[in-house]
């Protein structure tokens, strides 16, 4: 189960992104990097066409932090 910081669910209100879409993201990304903390950050496409990303927590990525698009 994941669980969101506030600071990613205020950037998911801003950026009208779904739960659904993160975790879309997260199961089918196709790009994989970090981001300059060392958190893991995952990039996909959604079905409906939106490029979103999404960053975890490196100690634990069942902790979303932030979610861009």
């Amino acid at each position: 189960m994941l669980k969101y910081t506030k600071h990613a669910r205020k950037r998911m209100r801003q950026r009208s992104i779904s739960e659904a879409e993160v975790e879309y993201c997260l199961n089918n990304h196709d790009i994989f990097c970090t981001d300059k903390k060392g958190n893991p950050k995952f990039r996909a496409e959604t079905p409906n066409g939106r490029d979103i990303k999404v960053v975890v927590k490196k100690e634990n990525s069942n902790v979303v932090i932030t979610v861009e698009d």
